[in-house]
């Protein structure tokens, strides 16, 4: 899509600065990683929270992110991988969006165990700036044509060129000819994935400053959120290989499980502060 967008908009201005203006999707996600960061050690350092360890979380989240998106695909796939080993060495490889997330999760949950810190505020300030991911991120996916949409007649069903994924998609199923140029309408999914973002992002980021919940509820509560949001937007999803566990896709399957986990933890955190007197007041994780 970009090259069609860089095309597209230079003819209508006359101009060639969109081939300067409209970033490669490689630009897209480096600006949401650093725009992530800096809202992050922003808000740790104006809650009072050492933005030393903020960076340290930032950093092996972002790390540990990276590993799980890529291993998420290659499990996701372990037929294809089981044939095809030497994918493992594919440095640009497919990566899953759900391996990011549990990936980013574990590497902050890392840093916690070793440091020994209490990561719930941390958390509630993670959970306030998550929504930066899928609205910048997804931006990405729209221009490099990943994770489309399914076929609309809707005044902004967008169309991909020659060569995209939505194209070779169509064009093996016989809705199109090879003498065709574009693919069938479909719905820009990744633009309401960037409109999810925005939203999640203004929300938290809300209820993050009025501080309305006890220490780390407010981050289950952005995945409890996003988990029904993302449910919903996959059945605007038309590309069938993103994985299925029965008839959910993949990501249906991991938005429900996602949001059970998310809502155990609420509970107990709310059991916990009844306890805290008790039980476990020494511990990193349950301070």
């Amino acid at each position: 899509m970009r090259p069609r967008l860089i095309e597209y908009f230079n003819h209508l201005f006359h101009t060639g600065i969109f081939s300067y203006l409209i970033p490669d999707p490689s630009v897209v996600y480096a600006i949401m990683l650093g725009l992530g960061i800096v809202v992050l050690l922003k808000r740790c350092k104006s809650s009072g929270l050492d933005t030393h360890h903020a960076a340290g979380i930032a950093l092996w989240g972002s790390i540990a992110a990276a590993f799980g998106a890529r291993i998420f695909y290659l499990v996701q796939n372990i037929s294809y991988t089981y044939s095809h080993p030497e994918i493992l060495t594919e440095l640009n490889g497919a990566t899953v969006s759900f391996g990011v997330y549990l990936g980013g999760i574990a590497g902050i949950v890392l840093y916690g165990i070793l440091y020994r810190i209490s990561l719930w505020k941390y958390l509630d300030v993670i959970g306030s700036v998550l929504g930066i991911g899928p609205m910048v991120g997804r931006f990405a996916c729209f221009l490099n044509g990943c994770d489309y949409g399914t076929l609309s007649n809707l005044p902004w069903a967008v169309q991909y060129p020659l060569g995209s994924y939505a194209y070779f998609d169509h064009l093996n199923k016989g809705l199109i000819s090879s003498a065709d140029i574009l693919s069938l309408p479909i719905h820009p999914v990744q633009l309401y994935c960037v409109l999810k973002g925005l939203i999640l992002f203004i929300l938290f980021s809300a209820l993050w400053k009025k501080d309305l919940f006890k220490p780390g509820v407010l981050f289950f509560l952005f995945w409890m959120s996003y988990s029904v949001l993302r449910f919903m937007i996959e059945f605007f999803r038309g590309d069938e290989n993103r994985g299925w566990v029965g008839n959910l896709s993949t990501g249906q399957f991991m938005a429900c499980l996602t949001f059970l986990v998310s809502l155990g933890f609420i509970a107990v955190r709310y059991k916990w502060k009844i306890r805290k007197n008790e039980l476990y007041s020494e511990s990193w994780i349950y301070t």
